[in-house]
Formats: structure tokens, sequence, C-alpha cells
């Protein structure tokens, strides 16, 4: 019984081991790549000590040659939407096949073109002679408001342009005439002598197209009337006349001559098209819409009519008008922000401790890492954008930051190697011990977050099919390095260059020679016992319990926090434009996007091109076209409208008639359908009908509709039919933007816990820090969210492309350094707060601006919140738990040596108690 207890006894002691065996083997190996990264940051202290002036000289040279590189041949595109158009997407290629079936599109109308061409779109009101506006008063259908309209476009149409280093100049006829005549004025109808004399009595179509055969002219009501006009039913002028004599029914009399016409039309519209074939007219049809905007908005004069108005390129010329005015702010906002950087490290320490032109180091350190980067980006011919600008305002963020970091470790550091009386004031102080301590205490952290930052962004130029995130991480990439590399070359020899003057005892700015008890009898406090040293002791004070729900209650919102965030994230929705893109003097522009909204359900128009050959005189293909059309009509963001050329066209008579096939063709259906002669046979190789959108919103209703639409058409029994609209490219790169906002999330989340576990081998902060980083990402984008109705459009998804790495380098250090002082964190991130709050109070309309502001302000906030509130209290929680383990190991040990001891002492009493013949035999 004994024996069999010893064994069982040895045996609950082998696991123990066992596991403390498997503990130590899998820590040997990080141990020992600890030690060689302590050698590597050793020797390469002792390089930089050696040689910092020829660093500081090689890497000053490198720098500014790349950077006048960049300013001598630099080339910078222009930013719009189509930066963000996918080359190889679903509508990429649906363009060239309609291109190769149906030819050029430049002579086409409006709904068959598969791009947008130069436009000037008007928008015309009555205005009110009251201030109170009723039908009579509004209705366009007047002989006075009709003449103005006629001569509001003879005004137009003579708007001049003049070519520069040319006397030649062009008008609106003039542009045609070299565009081979390819121009249309949409809403032509209403400048027809028919409308002019019938306005009065416009009999009301049910297909809802007007024509003047004479000139040709026409109109769609719902374009040029707007939805809102309105029908009465009215005796025909042109009714016989009736003799009550002849005893004719009177009732029937009076049904025959009522007539539904249209009695009331709140506005007109007219659209003037100029079909562009090359970049020369492109150029030249800008100009002129541009002009004719300038005249309708600064100059046109009409006491009947208002005008509201835009073109191609109105919306994105007003916002980059308008960002390149404000520019400046931006960099003021830079300056102010360096100024509190420079004044809050400068105030660091004690008195003799404090180098305030280590941040003025760490400034020129950046401005030369730009001027590489951007260098080496014209070097190698890698597009240059205007948003990348955005990207020197992160890294200088970050940049700052890492100054902070450095200068706040030089601090501490360096008051523990200064004489602490006046009995060893002549010890030396040792650079090379010193310097080792600062890289070590910051570099690995800094080398980490470089490392996941890298890695992300080159994921995502990977994955990413849009040119606009891919150039942007690919410069992001390259900045990332240059910039760190610039840190560990420049700014640590301006460290060097600072401790060997402090060793020297001449560091003061005027580079005197300080007497050697300097440092003694100048001592002073810190600003970390200055101000912080009364709220840690009173923290400490508090009750043990107290501390334990308050933490306990911090650490539950934090994970409540993030969920409900990432919820809301969610929820973020597109758009493609948005009234608050515009300036607050843009009110013509305003007006028109109202009235859109208001006035119209008419949007981009929705194509279904069969492109082979089908048997269209067949019931059941006609029955599945019509299908196809009544599936788009039931989608939420598409109207009643339709165009089916099969509703209008005899297919038999097509196929068999003799004519020549531009005459066997309507008007309803030129350019819909492609016929041909093959083998005395005529085929018909393919067609295309129509739908519509109601609006031009860019929402996630419309991509439904978008992805809706390509599933209807897979699923179709008619071969190959596929859809397509001008605006789809549009849609497929805002749902690509919201897919990439998520995906750079998670991507930087998984390649950051990843990261630092495989670098730290601590799980617990790796964990940690993802939960933070999620904090600061999901937080900052709720409450952006929440208060200012955010959305992924085209005006902001560089920005918040490249913003998640703002405080990646922050939250990294603080984790791996949290008994530390945390006011090295503060100063940048309260700099950065109170430099928004100053910019707030500048004249600022552009939209991007608000929003840098904005997520910016949040994001230093919730920083700020997360590092002194929320990590303290996940570590003190996480300590009590260790602690509590720890006991609870400690109590089962004493057990287990407690068994043990009552087992020996139980084995010994049976010895003794057994028969002496038995213990003699066993001897």
């Amino acid at each position: 019984m004994s024996e069999i207890q010893m064994i069982k006894n040895n045996e609950s002691n082998i696991p123990m081991s066992n596991i403390s065996k498997d503990t130590n083997r899998f820590q040997m190996p990080y141990n020992s790549i600890q030690r060689k990264l302590d050698r590597f940051w050793d020797n390469y202290s002792k390089f930089l000590i050696r040689y910092s002036f020829i660093t500081l000289i090689l890497s000053s040279l490198i720098t500014i040659g790349l950077t006048v590189y960049f300013f001598n041949f630099v080339q910078i595109r222009h930013f719009d939407e189509t930066a963000f158009f996918m080359r190889n997407g679903r509508t990429s290629r649906n363009i060239e096949r309609i291109k190769n079936i149906f030819g050029n599109d430049k002579n086409f109308r409006a709904h068959q073109q598969m791009n947008l061409y130069p436009a000037l779109d008007v928008i015309i009101k009555r205005k009110s002679q009251t201030n109170r506006e009723n039908m009579n008063e509004t209705n366009m259908l007047n002989q006075q408001i009709i003449d103005e309209v006629r001569l509001l476009d003879q005004q137009i149409q003579s708007i001049r342009i003049t070519i520069s280093n040319t006397s030649f100049q062009y008008n609106y006829s003039s542009l045609c005439a070299i565009m081979n005549h390819a121009c249309i004025v949409d809403g032509n109808y209403l400048l027809s002598d028919r409308f002019r004399q019938d306005f009065a009595y416009i009999k009301y179509e049910s297909s809802e197209i007007y024509f003047d055969t004479a000139t040709g002219a026409n109109g769609i009501a719902p374009f040029i009337f707007s939805r809102n006009y309105q029908t009465i039913n009215a005796t025909s002028p042109d009714s016989d006349y009736v003799d009550e004599s002849e005893g004719t029914n009177d009732e029937a009399t009076t049904e025959a001559s009522l007539t539904e016409i249209i009695s009331y039309v709140p506005l007109f519209r007219l659209r003037y098209s100029l079909n562009i074939t090359t970049d020369e007219t492109r150029r030249l049809s800008a100009a002129w819409e541009n002009e004719a905007i300038n005249y309708l908005n600064e100059k046109f004069q009409s006491r009947l009519i208002s005008v509201a108005v835009s073109s191609s390129t109105a919306i994105s010329d007003t916002v980059s008008k308008q960002a390149s005015d404000e520019g400046p702010f931006i960099a003021i906002m830079l300056l102010i922000f360096f100024i509190f950087v420079c004044f809050f490290i400068s105030v660091q320490g004690t008195f003799h401790t404090s180098v305030g032109y280590l941040s003025a180091c760490g400034i020129i350190s950046l401005i030369l890492s730009s001027g590489a980067t951007f260098g080496l980006l014209s070097l190698l011919r890698v597009q240059i954008m205007e948003p990348m600008a955005l990207i020197v305002f992160v890294i200088a963020i970050i940049e700052s930051m890492r100054v902070s970091i450095i200068c706040g470790d030089y601090h501490r550091i360096i008051e523990q190697h200064l004489p602490q009386s006046s009995t060893n004031v002549s010890t030396k102080i040792d650079i090379e011990k010193i310097l080792s301590s600062i890289l070590k205490s910051s570099r690995p952290y800094f080398l980490s977050s470089t490392l996941i930052q890298m890695i992300v962004f080159i994921i995502m130029s990977i994955i990413s099919p849009m040119p606009c995130p891919k150039y942007l991480s690919i410069t992001l990439v390259v900045y990332v390095f240059i910039n760190y590399l610039t840190h560990c070359t420049f700014f640590s020899s301006c460290l060097i260059i600072t401790l060997k003057r402090i060793k020297s005892r001449r560091h003061s700015l005027s580079c005197l020679h300080l007497p050697s008890d300097y440092y003694i009898k100048d001592r002073k406090k810190s600003i970390k016992n200055t101000f912080f040293q009364l709220p840690m002791k009173l923290f400490e004070n508090i009750d043990p319990k107290f501390k334990r729900i308050f933490t306990g209650f911090i650490c539950l919102f934090s994970i409540i926090f993030v969920i409900c965030s990432l919820w809301l994230i969610l929820s973020i929705d597109t758009r493609l434009f948005d009234d608050r893109f515009l300036p607050r003097n843009s009110s013509s522009l305003r007006s028109y996007m109202k009235s859109q909204t208001n006035d119209y359900d008419i949007g981009p128009v929705i194509m279904f091109v069969i492109p082979q050959t089908v048997d269209y005189t067949n019931a059941t293909n006609r029955l599945l076209i019509h299908r196809m059309i009544e599936k788009c009509q039931n989608e939420t963001t598409t109207n009643k409208f339709k165009l089916v050329w099969i509703d209008h066209e005899d297919v038999t008579d097509l196929l068999t008639s003799k004519d020549s096939i531009d005459i066997r063709i309507t008007p309803y259906s030129q350019n819909d359908i492609i016929l041909s002669e093959e083998e005395n046979k005529t085929v018909l190789k393919a067609s295309r009908f129509y739908c519509q959108y109601k609006s031009i919103k860019g929402d996630r209703e419309d991509l439904r509709t978008m992805n809706n639409l390509y599933t209807y058409t897979q699923q179709s029994p008619i071969p190959f039919i596929f859809p397509f609209s001008l605006i789809f490219q549009h849609y497929e790169a805002l749902g690509q933007i919201r897919l990439e906002m998520y995906l750079l999330i998670l991507i930087m989340v998984t390649i950051t816990f990843v990261a630092i576990f495989l670098i730290f081998a601590s799980l617990k902060r790796a964990l940690l820090i993802i939960l933070h980083l999620l904090v600061l990402l999901s937080g900052s984008l709720a409450c952006l969210y929440l208060f200012h109705n955010l959305s992924f459009n085209f005006a902001n998804a560089p920005w918040l492309y490249i913003i998640p790495i703002v405080y990646l380098d922050t939250i990294i250090h603080a984790t791996f350094n949290m008994k530390k002082t945390k006011w090295k964190y503060n100063r940048i991130m309260f700099s950065l707060i109170i430099a928004l709050i100053i910019f707030s109070f500048f004249p600022i309309e552009t939209y991007i601006f608000h929003i840098i502001c904005y997520s910016l302000l949040y994001q230093s906030i919730i920083c700020v919140i997360s590092i002194n509130i929320l990590l303290p209290s996940w570590f003190y929680i996480i300590k009590r738990i260790l602690k509590q383990n720890k006991k609870t190991k400690k109590l089962s040990k004493i057990l287990i040596d407690t068994n043990q001891s009552s087992a020996i002492t139980t084995e010994i009493q049976n010895l003794v108690n057994e028969p002496n013949g038995n213990m003699n035999n066993n001897i």
C-alpha cells in the first residue's frame, strides 16, 4: 500500500516538471533572440557614437538630393473619382464589349452613351412676384416665360471662348461643328415653334415623349417638365362645333371634346451636350462649360426666371478649387502643432536635462524623409496624386510621437547617470550605456510598428483593384520605410551629438561651458513630479475593493464599446454626392442638386445588352425580355421608365424587308439594334433595351440594385445578356471602398497581433494591443458616423485609408512601458488637440478638411483615454488575476507537500509496526 502511494505521489510530480521543462523549452529560443537583439542594439549604438557626424552628413546629402530631384521632376496627377475606377472590373470589360458591338458612342443619344460627356445642364424656374408661392405664379406655361427661355438659349449658345495664343473664338455651334456636329440639346422641344404655339394646350402623351416633326426637336416630359407637372381634362380647341338645334346628345358631345392636357409645369430643363472625340475637344468643351457657368452665375440677369446650372465637372472643380484655396490652413495647423510639440518637449525634465532643439531635429528629419520619399517615387516613375499630401500629415504625427518618446526616455535615463551629490560631480557620463538604454527602450517597438504598417499596406496594394488605394499603399510603404531609416540615422546622430554636448557640459543653446557642479545646484522638480505625483499617490491610497470594482467596470465598458462601435461602423453607408461637399457660396450648384432630389425621379439609364443572335420572334424570348424590365422596375431605386425596342418595331419586317437597313429601323430604336446581311439573309446580331434609376445617391440601395441586376442577367435564360450603366463604375468603386475599409481594419488587427506575439513572445500584450487598437479605430469611425453622418465616398476615402496608422506606435510602446510616465504620449496628443481646436476657428468650408479635423480629434481623445485609463485598468485586473493564480498555485504546492509528508509518516509507522521477523527477513 505504501509503495503504491509513493509511486502515485511521484507520478503526480511528473506533469509539473514536464510543464516547467516545456515552458523553458519554449522560452529559450526567445531569450536567445533577445540576447542577439540586445547585442545588435549595443553594436548599433557603438557605430553611431563612432560615426555620428558621418552618418548625419550622409543621410542629409542623400535625402536632400532626392528632395531636389522631386522638386525638379515632379508630375502631380489631378485627383478625381476616376482614380478609384477599377480598370479590370466588370463595368470596364462591359464598356469594351459594348464598343465592339455598337461602335463609338459619340453620336449616340444620352441614354446610349458609356461615358460622361461634357454637358451644361440648366434648370429654369419662374421667379415668384410675391412671398407666397402659388401655382399661378410658378407655372412655367406662360408666353413671357417661354420667350425669356428662348432668349436665355440664345445667350448660352452665343457664349464664346478664346483659345490662348490664337485669335480663334468658339461658341456652342462652332464647337459642334469641329466635333462633326455631334451635339445634342436635350429638351430642345422647349425651344421649338410648335411648343411656343401649343403651350396653352399640350396634349398629354402616354409615352411622355414629345416631338416637333418639322425640326426634329424632342423632349421627355419627366426631364423637361420635372416629375411634378400636372394634367387636367379640358375642352379641345380643335373640337367640331355642334349646333344645339340638331338634337345631338349633349353628354356624349361633352365627353368627346374633353382631352387630357398639361396644365402646370413647375420648371423647364435644358441640357447642352458636347460629345467630344479627342483630348483637344475635351479641353475646349471644358473651357466652354466653365465660361457658360461663370456667365450664368455672375452675369445673367432676369426679372422673370432664375437658373440653377451644373456641368460634367462643376462639382469636382468647385470642390478642388475650394480645397486648393484652403490648403494653407492645413499647413498653418501643422505649424501650430509643431510649435506646441517643441514647447512641451522643451519643458520636460529638469532645466539642465531639457534639450528642446531635439524636437526641431525631429522636424528636420521629417522634412528630409518626406522629400526623399517623393523624390524616390518620382525617380521610379510612380504616379504622385494630390491625396498623397495627406500622408505627410500622418507621418508628421507619427514622427512627433517617436521624437517625444525618445526625448522622454532620454530624460528618464540621463537622470539616472547624472551625479546625485556634490561628492561625485567629477563622475563622467557613459554615453554608450545611455544610448544603448534609449535604443532598447524605444527602437524595438518602432521597428515592430514599422514592419506592421509596411506588411499591412503591401497586402492592401496587392489586393486592391483600384489605382488610388494601390498608389497610396505603395507611397505609404516607401514613406514609412524611409522615415524609419532617416529617424535611425539623422535623428539618432543628432541625439548622440546632444549626449556628447551633455558629457562636455556644453549642451546649452549658446554652447557655453557649464561648471562641474551645475547639475547639483540647479536641480529642479520635473513636470512628472509636479503634476502627476499627487494623483498617483491618491490612486494608490484608494481602497482595493473599490479599485477592483472601478477597473473591472472600465474593462467591461471597453469590451462593450468595441462591440457597439463595430456594429455601428458596419452601418456606414456609401454616398456618391453629399450636399456638404459644396462650399456655402455655391448657391447655384446647391439649388441644382436640391432640385435633382426634390423635382426629379430621373437618374442614369440602365441598359441590358444581348450581344448575340436571339430569336426575337419567339414569344418566350420576348416574355423574358419584358420580365427582365419588370425586375428592374421592381427595384426600390428605379422608376417606371422603360425603352424596349420590340414594343416599337416589327421584328418580322426588320428581318424580311428589302429596304435599306437604316430605313427599316425607326427613331425609337436607332443604335439599339445591330442588323447585318449574311448569306442573303438579314440577321439581328445584337440589341439592347433600357430601364432607369430614380437618382444618383450612390447609397447601399443603389449598389444593391446594381448587384441584383447582375444576378438577374446571370440567371436569365437569355444567352450572355448583361447590364450596364455609366454610373456602374462609380458604384463598383464605392462598394470596393467600403469593403476595403473593413478589410484594412481586419488585416491591421490581425498583422498586429501576429507580429507582436512573434517578436515579443507575449500573448497577453498582443491581446491588449489589438483590443485597444480596435477601441481606437472602430471608436473614431463610430463617432464620425454618429455625430457627423459619415459616409464612404470619393472625397474622404484617401484620408480614411491612411489614418489607422496614426497612433499604432503609441499603443504598442505604451503597452510595453505601462509603468513609466505617460507624459511623453500625452503631450503630443494634447498638442494635436489644441491645434485642431484652433483650426476649428478658421473659416474652413472644405468637406475633407472637416473630416480630417474630426477624425484626428476623436482618435486623439480616445487614445488619451485608452493610455491613461483603459490600459492601466486592464493591467491592474491582469495583475490581480496573476497574483490570485500565484497564491492558488502556492497553496496547491503546500497542500501537495503536506500530503507527501503525511504519506511518508504513515509509511514509516507501518514499517515500525510490522513484526521483527519480517524485518529481519527483509534485511
